[in-house]
């Protein structure tokens, strides 16, 4: 006995065997890859193959149809599941000769490594940026909201090392001309040399900084640190045209964010209180600034310098708040204001602030 069927072949034909079952695009026929290439190929695809075994596959795929349509039909699919448009066209290859097909992979794997280099650059930077400020006199550090965790410095000098030496040789073995990058490669190679290491770590943070926006000018954390090494320099001139920078071109809205806080700190700090305002109000009314913990300075500072325009209740219902929306800083923030000398001379002169202070927020003022 038959039993009746919820699809009938003649309304619903076979799929497409020649075609991808997620995407609707037609594969390569006869695309069968060599067995001892298989490996190779997928490693490729990846951008995980390395220069000689890259120079062995290229050679080998410029007389080979199969593995040629293979990796073809890999790259393909491999871009249409990426969501950047630029990976997809960097993925794609066009059917050209096997040197021209080696000198574009290389060059994008070149690339790859580039943006490597100046991750582990920027980490470098943040890491001596900080170890330099952390000596300094008590008078001179600048506190600061560390952006993530610092990585060790000898284990981080060591990958970026590797990753520079890696990059020299995919562009020897590719032959890929003198460009830009590679002249930045160059001038990478330098920040290495003996010579530089007696530079001091507020020194040496910015030279590895600098050279990581070198090798990629969107790298905003990195313009971050580089604008506090400036301003923990003596040189706000010079941190002002960082921040602001970074306030107009970054795309992540945290890192504008902790722009516009780096440069109310600097008006707060030339006495400049009313624009330093401006900029913590910003911050403070933004709305992811209460889950950023490298935002909160700006929930303090606000509070403080409405302080010391003389805007009373305004600084009052600031610390109160404080106290309601982040309880676990507490004694953070009562530690944080004995800091502030300028801060602490006011509440002995102004005794009216005081006692509202430790009559609406005793948490934080009261003995």
């Amino acid at each position: 006995m038959s039993y009746p069927s919820h699809h009938s072949r003649d309304s619903h034909p076979d799929p497409d065997p020649d075609k991808d079952m997620h995407t609707g695009t037609r594969l390569q026929l006869g695309a069968r890859p060599c067995p001892a290439y298989l490996a190779d190929l997928c490693a490729f695809v990846d951008g995980e193959l390395d220069a000689p075994s890259l120079t062995r596959l290229v050679a080998h795929v410029g007389g080979c149809s199969g593995c040629h349509d293979y990796t073809e039909n890999l790259r393909t699919l491999s871009a249409l599941n990426r969501q950047s448009a630029q990976a997809a066209e960097r993925a794609l290859v066009g059917r050209v000769d096997p040197s021209g097909l080696f000198a574009s992979i290389t060059r994008h794997l070149v690339d790859d490594k580039r943006s490597a280099l100046a991750r582990l650059f920027y980490e470098l930077g943040k890491a001596y940026v900080l170890a330099g400020n952390r000596g300094l006199s008590a008078r001179r550090r600048q506190s600061v909201a560390v952006h993530g965790r610092t990585q060790p410095i000898r284990s981080t000098e060591a990958r970026a090392r590797r990753t520079l030496r890696e990059a020299e040789q995919l562009g020897q073995a590719g032959g890929v001309p003198a460009s830009s990058s590679s002249l930045l490669m160059r001038r990478s190679r330098e920040l290495f040399t003996p010579s530089l290491r007696d530079d001091g770590a507020l020194a040496r943070g910015r030279q590895f900084l600098e050279e990581a926006l070198a090798l990629d000018e969107h790298l905003d954390e990195a313009r971050l640190y580089l604008g506090f090494s400036h301003a923990v320099a003596g040189r706000p001139d010079r941190a002002r045209l960082q921040f602001r920078k970074v306030c107009r071109e970054a795309r992540n809205p945290v890192h504008r964010l902790m722009a516009v806080q780096s440069l109310g700190r600097l008006h707060a700090e030339d006495g400049d209180y009313r624009r330093a305002i401006e900029c913590y109000e910003e911050v403070v009314l933004a709305e992811r600034a209460g889950q950023e913990p490298g935002l909160f300075p700006s929930f303090l500072n606000l509070a403080v310098n409405y302080a010391k325009v003389g805007r009373v209740h305004d600084a009052v219902a600031r610390f109160v708040d404080l106290v309601d929306r982040f309880p676990e800083r507490r004694a953070q923030v009562r530690e944080l204001l004995t800091r502030k000398g300028t801060f602490q001379d006011l509440l002995e002169r102004d005794h009216s602030l005081k006692q509202d202070l430790l009559a609406k927020a005793p948490a934080l003022f009261a003995a």
